[in-house]
């Protein structure tokens, strides 16, 4: 078994130096949360039930390579099996948010993101996210040529904060989605990379894009709306998953982690967007109050 554990920033890897709660540093050979994730691993790929289970959440779910979401019971049920192997040249980063830990395994145009965070009875995968990009099948030039103002996610979503933190967290990702350039650039971190089904984006590429759309005086699009989403609060970091359609494409999977830095603000720090394969394609119909 090859496998390399690395701080560089190499297609893919979010390092977030501004977040006082994440250590990005080669993760040692004694590492808990590594030790933990390879038997995790090792446990499904050998269909050892009992093994995985005792390591993964009671709300563990895993979105595969087409955008199925799986609960525990059915992913232990059906024998899902790991995208990345336990074995062959593997490149592994470990982010830390206190009790958050975010692994990402990379191989080619594989990637694998484990959330794990720490319980009462010790760390635990809380969720797992897969993509294997592949070219687009949808229109890319989709995008509505009419103006559409944002109230899902600016204003309102369909989930309910329970949290003080879960309400910081959201009311960050509300500005950040605003539309205001420099709120988005605020709450991204700046060595954000968002992993999607389609390929990989950099807060740079993404920033270039937004400043393109601003200076070619093109019609206000919000951002996609969110169809479901759940969070979870652990203190300096909260994990959340949403599922959200998107303009001229179809809906995909966020898999997110906002952290607070030493400054209190709250930060999108890695995101990975799964396409769902089965969606229709989301086309934009201009409303009569438009």
């Amino acid at each position: 078994m090859k496998r390399f554990i690395t701080d560089a920033l190499v297609t893919g890897v979010v390092c977030v130096g501004t977040v006082a709660a994440l250590s990005s540093r080669p993760a040692a050979a004694d590492d808990a949360v590594v030790l933990a994730d390879r038997a995790v691993v090792q446990a499904l790929e050998k269909g050892d039930k009992a093994a995985a289970n005792r390591l993964l959440d009671a709300d563990f779910t895993w979105i595969d390579t087409d955008g199925v979401m799986w609960a525990k019971e059915d992913a232990l049920r059906a024998g899902l099996k790991p995208l990345l192997p336990s074995g062959g040249d593997v490149k592994i980063i470990e982010h830390r948010y206190g009790k958050v830990v975010w692994i990402q395994e990379n191989q080619g145009n594989k990637y694998a993101a484990h959330f794990w965070v720490q319980r009462p009875a010790g760390w635990r995968l809380l969720h797992a996210s897969e993509i294997a990009t592949r070219p687009r099948s949808e229109n890319p030039d989709g995008r509505p040529d009419f103006a559409i103002p944002c109230t899902n996610p600016c204003k309102e979503i369909p989930f309910k904060a329970l949290t003080p933190n879960e309400e910081a967290a959201v009311a960050a990702w509300e500005e950040q989605e605003s539309g205001v350039p420099e709120q988005w650039n605020r709450h991204v971190s700046d060595d954000n990379v968002v992993i999607s089904s389609y390929g990989v984006l950099t807060k740079q590429d993404r920033w270039d894009s937004i400043q393109k759309q601003v200076q070619s005086h093109a019609p206000a699009v919000a951002v996609s709306p969110v169809l479901w989403a759940r969070m979870w609060d652990f203190d300096t970091a909260v994990v959340m998953i949403a599922c959200q359609p998107n303009w001229g494409g179809k809906a995909y999977w966020a898999s997110r982690v906002f952290a607070r830095n030493k400054d209190g603000l709250w930060q999108m720090t890695e995101s990975y967007h799964t396409t769902i394969q089965a969606s229709p394609v989301m086309t934009a119909v201009k409303g009569k109050s438009d």
